[in-house]
C-alpha cells in the first residue's frame, strides 16, 4: 500500500509525523477516510474516534475538533485537543457521560449556545467510552 505523511499538531505540542497508510478522522459533518492520493481538502475536524494505520498495526486517539488540511500528499491535523485512546480510562469516561447525559436532560432551557456545548461534551464522552472499551478489548493494538 502507498503511504503518505501523517502530521499531527496541538497548541502545546507536535504529536506526530510519520509516513501512514491510511488515517480515519472525524469531521464536523461525519468521519472522514483519508489513503495516499487523496485529493486536496482543508475543512473542520469534529470529535471522535481517529484511527492512523502503518504497515504495522495502528494507533487510536480521541480528536477533540481543529482543521484537517490535505495537500501535496501531506495530511495535516490542527487538533484542539487529542488523547491516546490508551491513556483514556473506561471508569472515568463512562462518568463522563453519565455527567453529560445529565446536563442535556437539562438542556431544554438553556440558549442555544449552551445546549451545543451541552452536546459536545456528550459526544465527546461517548467517543471517550468507545475508545476506552475498544482499547480494552484489544490490548497491545495501539
Amino acid at each position: 500500500m502507498s503511504q503518505f505523511r501523517c502530521q499531527i499538531v496541538t497548541p502545546s505540542e507536535a504529536v506526530l509525523d510519520e509516513q501512514v497508510d491510511y488515517v480515519s478522522f472525524p469531521a464536523w459533518d461525519g468521519q472522514v477516510g483519508v489513503m495516499s492520493g487523496t485529493s486536496p481538502f482543508l475543512m473542520n475536524a469534529g470529535s471522535g474516534s481517529l484511527r492512523i494505520e502503518f504497515g504495522n498495526g495502528n494507533r487510536l486517539y480521541l480528536l477533540d475538533g481543529g482543521f484537517a488540511r490535505m495537500q501535496d500528499n501531506v495530511l495535516t491535523l490542527l487538533a484542539d485537543d487529542i488523547i491516546p485512546a490508551d491513556q483514556i480510562e473506561l471508569n472515568q469516561a463512562e462518568e463522563e457521560l453519565s455527567a453529560a447525559n445529565a446536563a442535556a436532560t437539562e438542556a431544554g432551557h438553556l440558549e442555544e449556545h449552551d445546549r451545543k456545548q451541552v452536546e459536545k461534551a456528550q459526544d465527546r464522552a461517548q467517543a471517550k467510552v468507545a475508545l476506552a472499551r475498544a482499547t480494552s478489548s484489544r490490548p497491545g493494538s495501539i
